[in-house]
């Protein structure tokens, strides 16, 4: 019995945690004069929500190597975030950042009821929401109508593996999920008047209606990828489709942005930001010195931490029927793995064999075993790494 006690005490888990950051108004809202150049890439699919996820963005397809982000200074203490022909007005309001509308050459919408992008600080597991309302033109001859809601969360967090195989840790990633009731009509004789009115407040019933009857409603999601110590997201997907009443999505356009780190120009006018990637610097110098010392101590026979950086993520848990799992080895090395149930049986096992550095996937077929808690042990050369694993 002392045996299969044992088996669930709190494992040992050597693999790399990630430390948790928040996002700050302070370090990470858009400031006028900044300019990014970012590389529009292939959609990238943005992987799986949870803690420790890896996210492996070094196999990315180039479209456009010198897309341009500007941020301007607007009216009534708005920033305008100046993107593909098209002005978005931001305005932070109590540490809320909202979106009074946008303008490009064929429309032009002005949200009487903003959107609530984020809520600073924003950590992991954080989540906001809001309708909103906004009223404009379409190509000066139709009269435009836009209603919905948006949802954001910060869904995960964990490391990125970037085109030149360099890691990105401390990662946070924030999921935002708008969907769009629009109407457009003819100009009324009376509009322009009307423009020059204060808005009636549209209420959550009427806006609730217009979303579950509409015939068909178009719905944006978007992922950004936020690193400690940098102001701007360093990846970013965007992804639309119509959502047909019936249920049936249309995919309408994705496209994923990459901001390569060391391109942040403006990075040299934010001060606390480069403090921070001072420090960041600095204990990466550490560690880099201690893996010299590592590999020193292993050419000499003495005592050595090979593994340090070995990140291990497992999804789902609870699982009902297949459980994936993401390795990121910072070294190469013999790979097993074995599954234990509670009184200590082993239900599946499996040699890898020897693989390379670098990110790896692996499954377990669980769909046929009882329901209950299970440990997964996997073995990297000699190092022991052990999670519990609940099957419903």
């Amino acid at each position: 019995m002392k045996r299969n006690i044992f088996f669930f005490l709190p494992l040992f888990l050597s693999f790399h945690l990630f430390a948790q950051h928040s996002l700050e108004s302070r370090l990470n809202m858009f400031r006028t004069g900044d300019e990014i150049i970012k590389q529009q890439v292939e959609y990238k699919n943005p992987g799986q929500a949870g803690e420790n996820v890896v996210w492996d963005f070094s196999l990315l397809t180039p479209i456009n190597d010198e897309y341009q982000l500007l941020y301007l200074e607007a009216d009534s203490g708005k920033v305008a975030g100046m993107e593909h022909l098209t002005k978005y007005y931001y305005a932070l309001s109590n540490d809320s950042l909202l979106l009074w509308g946008f303008e490009n050459p064929t429309t032009r919408l002005e949200n009487n009821q903003p959107e609530l992008l984020l809520k600073f600080p924003v950590a992991y597991k954080d989540r906001t929401s809001c309708y909103y309302h906004g009223h404009g033109l379409y190509c000066n001859r139709l009269e435009m109508d836009a209603m919905g809601t948006v949802q954001t969360e910060a869904d995960a967090y964990g490391m990125i593996v970037l085109p030149d195989k360099d890691t990105l840790h401390n990662v946070l990633r924030i999921r935002t999920v708008k969907y769009i009731a629009d109407e457009l009509k003819p100009i009324a004789d009376d509009y322009y008047a009307r423009s020059a009115e204060a808005k009636p407040i549209v209420s959550r019933n009427r806006i609730d209606e217009r979303l579950t009857t509409d015939s068909t409603l178009m719905a944006v999601e978007t992922f950004r990828w936020y690193l400690k110590g940098y102001r701007y997201p360093v990846f970013e997907t965007v992804r639309s489709w119509v959502d047909k009443l019936q249920g049936a999505e249309i995919e309408y356009f994705g496209t994923s942005f990459f901001y390569p780190p060391q391109e942040h120009y403006y990075l040299e006018e934010d001060e606390e930001n480069w403090m921070i990637l001072e420090k960041e610097r600095k204990e990466r110098n550490e560690r880099n010195e201690g893996n010299e010392r590592n590999e020193r101590n292993e050419r000499n026979g003495g005592e050595v931490e090979p593994w340090e950086g070995l990140t291990c993520n497992f999804y789902p848990n609870p699982v009902v029927s297949d459980l994936d799992i993401e390795i990121f080895m910072p070294r190469a090395g013999q790979v097993r793995m074995q599954l234990m149930n509670r009184m200590g049986l082993i239900v599946w096992s499996e040699e890898f064999g020897a693989w390379p550095e670098g990110i790896h996937t692996a499954q377990v077929y669980m769909s046929d075993l009882p329901m209950g808690e299970y440990v997964l042990n996997m073995w990297f050369d000699d190092e022991l790494v052990g999670e519990k694993i609940v099957k419903r």
